[in-house]
C-alpha cells in the first residue's frame, strides 16, 4: 500500500494529471479513501509551491529588464490595455471572477499549476493565490473522493 500511495503522491504532483485522475484510479486500485485524499492534497500542494516561488524570481528578473528598457525609451507612449481579443477576454474574466473564481475552477479547467501562473501574472498576491488554491485543492479532493466512492459502490451494487 505504501508504494501505491507514493505513486498517487507523484501523480498528484504532476501537472494536468492531478486529483481528477489520481483519486478515481487510486480508489479503483483499492486504496483507502482518507489516506489517498491526504496524499493527493500533499502531492498537489507540494508541486504548487515551486510554481509560486519561480514566479517571484521571474517577476524580479522581468522588472529589472523592463526598467532597463524604459530607461532606453524615455518619452514613448505606453498602453496598459490588452493587445489581443484573447487578452481582452481574459482581462474581462479576471475582472469579473478574479482569484476565487479561477481557484475554484482550476482543478477542472486548467489545473492548479497553470491557474497559479495565470493569477500571479494577473497581479494577484502570491499568499492569497496559495491560500485560494490550497482551499480549492482540498474542496475538490474531498468532493472527488466522495463522488468516486459513491460511483464505485453503485457499480458494485449493479454488478451483484
Amino acid at each position: 500500500m505504501l508504494w501505491e500511495l507514493l505513486t498517487a503522491f507523484v501523480l498528484a504532483a504532476t501537472p494536468w494529471i492531478e486529483l481528477l485522475l489520481v483519486i478515481p484510479a487510486g480508489l479503483a486500485w483499492g486504496l483507502p479513501p482518507i489516506p489517498l485524499a491526504i496524499v493527493v492534497i500533499a502531492g498537489n500542494v507540494s508541486s504548487l509551491v515551486p510554481v509560486i516561488w519561480l514566479h517571484e524570481r521571474y517577476r524580479r528578473w522581468r522588472y529589472a529588464r523592463v526598467r532597463k528598457r524604459v530607461a532606453e525609451r524615455r518619452g514613448q507612449p505606453r498602453s496598459d490595455r490588452p493587445r489581443t481579443r484573447r487578452g481582452a477576454r481574459a482581462q474581462r474574466l479576471w475582472n469579473r471572477y478574479g482569484l476565487p473564481g479561477l481557484a475554484l475552477l482550476a482543478p477542472l479547467v486548467t489545473g492548479v499549476h497553470l491557474a497559479a501562473a495565470i493569477a500571479l501574472l494577473a497581479g494577484a498576491n502570491r499568499k492569497l493565490v496559495l491560500l485560494w488554491l490550497i482551499g480549492s485543492i482540498i474542496l475538490w479532493t474531498i468532493g472527488m473522493t466522495i463522488v468516486t466512492m459513491l460511483g464505485l459502490e453503485g457499480i458494485r451494487l449493479l454488478g451483484s
